[in-house]
């Protein structure tokens, strides 16, 4: 029953692409039954009467998971801004206690848990309460997800230092090419953070016009964090942990 959380250098910079090939991945490839959640989403369309949370549902297919979209979405906003701003201007009331009974019902459910943050690790999700204090409340190991272009170095940096200080494992950075740039910025980037980082690149996420735009291909995604990432300190990770039948 392992946990990762999912995070990123900035909003979008492509979480939900990478996570959920790292889930279809787990599920197709390696045979665990892979559980997801993403507990505050933000900036929905309304469908009739509710907000249908489209990383949510993304989440899903990918992982194959058969839990309700309320359970692997507790939480969703029409308001494109942080839960903090988001659920004052809705009125709605956070309540954290209910966010961790989801979250162990979903982690004792699964193999492993692939958690899902919104924007970076020091958005706020209620009063002095950002998404590295759910981090370190649930006690969740980190995966940072970081544009490949200009302006990543400063900012992986700076979420990487942030983890270390408050004591939050990190399993390594993966850079996503979401403007398929191949700039010199995009050459160098990665040598560079490899220079000033002690965990892994655990690769880089090509541009793919396919899968940012297209309904989610499970076997696609598959392939993709395949022939893209190196997914063996996840899986590592989750096999040491997970309880022997």
């Amino acid at each position: 029953m392992q946990p990762i959380f999912i995070t990123g250098t900035d909003t979008g910079v492509g979480k939900t692409l990478v996570a959920s090939c790292i889930c279809a991945y787990c599920s197709l490839v390696k045979g665990l039954d892979v559980g997801v959640m993403k507990p505050f989403e933000s900036g929905l369309n309304l469908h009739g009467k509710d907000l249908l949370p489209w990383d949510a549902i993304t989440l899903r297919e990918a992982s194959g998971s058969q839990d309700d979209l309320s359970l692997i979405n507790p939480y969703a906003f029409e308001a494109p801004l942080a839960p903090e701003a988001a659920s004052e201007l809705e009125h709605v009331r956070i309540d954290l206690e209910t966010a961790d009974r989801i979250y162990d019902r979903l982690l004792k459910s699964h193999d492993m848990l692939v958690v899902e943050g919104a924007g970076g690790l020091l958005v706020p999700i209620k009063r002095d309460f950002f998404f590295v204090d759910l981090v370190k409340r649930w006690g969740v190991p980190v995966i940072i997800i970081s544009r490949l272009g200009l302006g990543t170095l400063n900012h992986t940096l700076l979420t990487y230092a942030l983890c270390k200080r408050e004591g939050i494992r990190v399993i390594g950075v993966i850079l996503n090419n979401i403007e398929g740039r191949e700039d010199i910025a995009a050459r160098t980037n990665p040598a560079v953070l490899a220079k000033y980082l002690d965990v892994p690149i655990l690769g880089t996420f090509p541009y793919n016009e396919v899968l940012s735009k297209g309904k989610p291909d499970r076997e696609m995604l598959a392939q993709s964090a395949k022939d893209n990432l190196d997914m063996e300190p996840i899986v590592k990770l989750v096999k040491k942990n997970r309880p022997k039948k």
